[in-house]
């Protein structure tokens, strides 16, 4: 016989089959899960075995035409039982469903739950995903962020995405007899820097051909920080950094993409030397 189990989840129907399936079962059960569908659109199954003991021969093939009938009104099918003969029906079963059906032991119903919960919806997002088309280059000059401008200029070409490279000046930073961090005022040695920053920015855009339309910035601050900040600023969807591998101190203190890649809004792609 069938017992419609009661379920909070929308789209998941629930039921327990017991003893030996007849006709007269499906033809009560059958007409109530049609009614469901019609309702909920496509629909997954949980369905619980308990003591089961097969189907009388016309029984049997009510299931299998209703099967054929709706084999794409159902999502996934859980089905859950405690004996061999249980497990090796589903394995038999798959031949004649394009359904996910798989069976879980009754020690691992909530795994079962779990697997039908897996809304398809998050699926369709991960395949609606949206190329990038706001992509910055974080620079140092160096020969790995020349490998990390070859691979932001391919993905600007394969997305249509506008280009930005940033590079961050560093504060000069004193310390005090108390051995306290203090900023440097310096004006004069500030300015020298942007200018031999922007220019070193413009030179090394020429250098890995990264086109006139690509957007240059030189900006004060600690890269680590700096970088993730004006990332979420522009709304960047893509920052792309090279590594230098990490040797010594930069092993003890961190590096400087690992932490962009830790604490940045949004995709990071490390390019590795």
């Amino acid at each position: 016989m069938f017992e419609v189990l009661p379920v909070n989840e929308a789209g998941i129907i629930a039921f327990k089959t017991s003893g030996k399936l007849t006709r007269a079962d499906y033809e009560t059960f059958l007409p109530r899960l049609e009614e469901l569908i019609r309702k909920y659109g496509t629909i997954s199954l949980y369905i619980e075995l308990e003591g089961f003991q097969g189907w009388e021969a016309d029984a049997a093939w009510a299931d299998l035409r209703f099967d054929f009938q709706h084999d794409k009104d159902f999502k996934r099918i859980a089905i859950v039982g405690d004996t061999a003969l249980e497990h090796w029906g589903v394995v038999l079963s798959n031949f004649f469903t394009r359904s996910s059906m798989r069976f879980f032991s009754k020690p691992d119903a909530q795994a079962a739950w779990d697997w039908l919960e897996e809304h398809p919806a998050d699926e369709d997002t991960l395949r609606r995903v949206e190329p990038y088309s706001n992509i910055l280059l974080a620079a140092d000059f160096s020969r790995y962020s020349e490998r990390a401008a070859h691979k932001a200029r391919e993905l600007c070409e394969q997305y249509g995405a506008h280009l930005h490279v940033l590079h961050i000046v560093e504060q000069m930073v004193l310390y005090n007899d108390n051995t306290d961090r203090i900023l440097a005022d310096i004006p004069s040695a500030d300015e020298t820097l942007i200018v031999q920053a922007e220019d070193s920015l413009r030179k090394f855009a020429k250098r890995t051909k990264l086109g006139k339309d690509v957007d240059l910035k030189v900006q004060w601050g600690t890269p680590k920080r700096s970088i993730v900040s004006w990332a979420r600023e522009k709304n960047v969807d893509l920052i792309v950094v090279g590594s230098h591998g990490q040797h010594g101190i930069e092993r003890l203190l961190g590096s400087v993409s690992n932490s962009v890649l830790n604490q940045a809004h949004c995709d990071v792609l490390v390019v590795k030397p």
